[in-house]
């Protein structure tokens, strides 16, 4: 496990709002391991690492406008609950993107 993606595991283990975040690189590929919440059920397959997601409107939306992007609610394919994704941008001092952040919310720690 690299130094981010303790630092999502650990993000995870302190926030119950969310099950599921991941990196991806400023062309839309995934580059970390999914990153579950303890409570989450998954498969040792369940890596995403390489996964182009350039296509996807969570990244598409912050590689565009360089600002964070909240997608409609949608069911969960790693939990088939109902939640949402929120993805921001990750830049350099300069301001070029390096890398997006996608963190899935649980709706029902919300209503």
């Amino acid at each position: 496990m690299t130094a981010a993606e303790r630092l999502l595991a650990d993000t995870l283990a302190r926030d119950s709002r969310f099950e599921l975040f991941y990196l991806v690189d400023s062309r839309g590929v995934q580059i970390s391991e999914n990153v579950f919440a303890a409570d989450v059920a998954h498969g040792e397959d369940a890596s995403c690492r390489g996964h182009d997601w350039s296509q996807r409107p969570w990244f598409s939306a912050v590689a565009e406008r360089m600002e964070s992007h909240i997608t409609q609610v949608y069911r969960s394919s790693a939990t088939d609950d109902f939640c949402f994704t929120v993805s921001v941008p990750v830049v350099d001092r300069r301001g070029q993107l390096l890398r997006v952040l996608g963190a899935d919310v649980r709706l029902s720690a919300l209503v």
